[in-house]
């Protein structure tokens, strides 16, 4: 039986180099997934705030206009899309809102505007 032992290490640090190397940009890859899913779900809150106040101002008479459909058009400006609107008491408006990520993911936002609950 002949045995041969292996002595030479070329190409170890290479390959080591590049396993580390493979996992560095694995964790960067899911960094910045969960940055873009933070980013759309601020997006889509900011977008639901806003859209809840125009529509809590509309309720009120202070601004022109339907609140669901003020509220809508807030919305699309913001690049989201409304999936609730009610106006409940006077100048009370709730909004839910759904924004696409970027990597197919859909962040969603709700928000209420008025006067304070007793």
């Amino acid at each position: 039986m002949d045995r041969r032992t292996i002595t030479k290490d070329d190409g170890a640090s290479t390959a080591m180099m590049l396993t580390v190397f493979a996992a560095l940009m694995l964790l960067f890859a899911a960094a910045l997934t969960l940055i873009q899913v933070h980013v759309a779900a601020s997006r889509a809150a900011v977008a639901a705030d806003l859209a809840a106040l125009s529509a809590a101002d509309a309720a009120r008479g202070l601004m022109i206009g339907e609140p669901c459909a003020v509220a809508e058009s807030t919305i699309i400006e913001h690049g989201a899309s409304m999936t609730a609107c009610q106006i409940e008491d006077p100048g009370v408006a709730y909004v839910e809102v759904t924004l696409g990520a970027p990597i197919g993911l859909d962040a969603t936002a709700a928000s209420r505007a008025g006067p304070k609950l007793p």
